[in-house]
């Protein structure tokens, strides 16, 4: 599970890292599970800004087996799903990437984001 320590700290981790001049930008990884990614993103030839990114995507699984794992998965979309409210609540700009299901959430940051952001970017 991820805490508001661990983030903090890996954002400050992804901070300090300076892209390569051959690179166009700088991904890094905070965190993932099978159904969020959390990432920075610095572009190369604007050092003093980043972003933040969270990427829901529905899980690659198996067919459902029973009804209750239908009802389970449901139940975890419908959280995914008021995770993205709660960042768009928190002015992470909202975005549908594929009809498939895959969303992102993302905002621009100068410095390390405020406790408050780093506790509403914690995945159900």
């Amino acid at each position: 599970m991820l805490t508001l320590t661990d983030l903090k700290f890996k954002c400050k981790q992804a901070m300090s890292k300076q892209p390569s001049t051959n690179e166009e930008e700088s991904v890094c990884v905070l965190w993932q599970n099978e159904w969020v990614r959390i990432l920075t993103v610095r572009d190369s030839d604007i050092l003093d800004k980043w972003r933040i990114e969270v990427e829901v995507s529905l899980p690659s699984q198996d067919d459902p087996q029973s009804e209750e794992d239908i009802k389970n998965f449901i139940q975890n979309l419908i959280k995914y799903l008021e995770y993205l409210l709660r960042l768009d609540n928190e002015g992470l700009t909202l975005s549908v990437i594929s009809r498939d299901g895959l969303w992102i959430a993302h905002t621009d940051i100068e410095d390390l984001p405020p406790d408050s952001l780093l506790k509403a970017l914690i995945p159900p």
